[in-house]
């Protein structure tokens, strides 16, 4: 099952805001530890930033009220036609916005 979250704040390593999306999406994995994000933005700082991570640490911050926040260990990015995937390791397994 994916999970779907409308809007997310995006932040770097030094808890720098880089950028805002419409939507994000978990897509479930089959096997492994490996959590996958695919990204809907119009945001071009942010396309630029999320497809240039390479094993850094993210988190994903929901602005809903009953959402999960994803702190990324380390994640990479790519583009996937109008997507940016985003893939890594959860520090926590993701937790509950506070």
């Amino acid at each position: 099952m994916n999970t779907t979250v409308n809007g997310a704040r995006f932040f770097d390593a030094r808890k720098l805001e880089r950028g805002w999306a419409e939507k994000v999406v978990r897509r479930e994995r089959a096997v492994g530890a490996l959590v996958v994000l695919e990204v809907t933005t119009t945001d071009t700082d942010l396309r630029s930033f999320l497809g240039s991570l390479d094993r850094a640490p993210l988190r994903v911050q929901p602005t809903g009220d009953e959402a999960t926040t994803y702190s990324f260990a380390w994640a990479s990015g790519y583009e996937n036609g109008p997507t940016i995937r985003v893939q890594g390791i959860l520090l926590d397994g993701g937790r509950r916005a506070p």
